[in-house]
């Protein structure tokens, strides 16, 4: 684990054994920010070689570690948004996620699902999806038992909280995989559709540790086994929500995919470009304005069948409704999308509607 990480995590003993809880201790928490040239491409030693790819994930890193550390001592969550707003339109999610990973730390460790819903996600919804991931990490990141993160999500939204164990099982995947094989044998630990939700986090993990290297991507996820299309998704998530602005990379590598895992591959593309969609709606209509009509068209009907379905599951109040709303996109997708968001079938009364 680098040499930051390992720093926060001795605050949180010190914290906790030298009675650093009191007033002040907010402050005190300053000398435990990460410092970003800790936590680049060179020094993780990941896969990533193109030189543009390099500077991509180099500066996600450092909004990510910008938003933690400006959340740790801020006096509110308001103040530690505020900084976040201020990061440009295509980083400024990453920045929101290291805010949600600090929040716990900046409470001085004092967690409830109601607090976080009302005052991290509910004044910012637009970046709900990840919140609820920067929470997973930082539980990954104090390595709570999974357990113990089943507990904590009780009382936050029935749908977004598996992003948690998303973010939970990226943390695992991300610091610990390649030197520990087993280290993600800790998610098997996980219930029900939690541990496919940690395995998709496994999936966004593998493509930054191997954004350059395909054919070791697909090596290590077909390893996987029977969570090898959870984690396909995650791929799909992260290809397309790191690459808004050319989202030509992120078909190139979709296009890699084995053809097994296509159908999970589109559901992760579909559901990174919602997540855009709602981050920053003027940056989200300039990057789409780029492409041909049947992407646009592709794309916008997508997220609008998408919106559609998480409405439906919603409403109809029924158990596992994450695991459906992704099951029902994934058919519709199959049915009405060319792979990858290459054109639509306008027959299709859903797509029609977006014309």
């Amino acid at each position: 684990m680098p040499g930051g990480w390992t720093l926060v995590l001795v605050a949180v003993a010190g914290l906790a054994c030298g009675g650093l809880l009191a007033t002040g201790g907010r402050r005190l928490l300053g000398v435990f920010r990460i410092n970003p040239r800790r936590m680049t491409v060179a020094r993780l030693k990941l896969g990533v070689l193109d030189a543009s790819n390099v500077e991509r994930v180099d500066t996600i890193l450092r909004h990510f570690l910008g938003g933690f550390n400006r959340t740790i001592t801020s006096r509110s969550c308001s103040e530690a948004a505020a900084y976040c707003g201020s990061v440009p339109a295509l980083y400024e999610p990453f920045a929101h996620e290291g805010m949600a990973m600090g929040y716990t730390l900046n409470k001085l460790f004092r967690y409830d699902a109601e607090t976080f819903e009302r005052e991290v996600v509910s004044p910012r919804p637009e970046f709900r999806y990840l919140y609820y991931v920067g929470l997973g990490f930082w539980w990954g990141m104090r390595n709570f038992p999974p357990e113990r993160v089943e507990r904590f999500v009780e009382g936050l939204d029935p749908m977004h909280r598996y992003l948690c164990f998303d973010g939970y099982g990226f943390k695992v995947a991300f610091f610990e995989s390649r030197k520990d094989p087993k280290a993600l044998d800790r998610l098997e630990r996980f219930t029900g559709y939690a541990r496919h939700a940690a395995y998709q986090g496994v999936g966004r993990a593998m493509y930054f540790l191997h954004m350059d290297e395909p054919g070791r991507m697909i090596d290590r996820i077909t390893a996987l086994g029977s969570y090898a299309a959870d984690a396909a998704a995650g791929v799909g998530l992260a290809i397309a929500f790191v690459n808004p602005d050319r989202l030509e990379r992120a078909f190139e590598t979709a296009e890699r995919m084995p053809e097994a895992w296509r159908p999970h591959v589109h559901l992760g593309m579909c559901f990174g470009l919602k997540a855009r969609a709602i981050n920053e709606v003027d940056q989200f209509e300039h990057d789409l304005s780029r492409y041909d009509e049947p992407v646009q068209l592709a794309i916008r009907s997508s997220i609008r069948e998408c919106d559609r379905v998480e409405l439906l599951t919603r409403a109809d109040g029924k158990p596992a409704g994450y695991r459906r709303w992704r099951e029902r996109v994934t058919d519709w997708l199959s049915e009405n999308v060319d792979y990858p968001m290459a054109s639509v079938n306008v027959e299709s009364d859903t797509c029609a509607t977006a014309l």
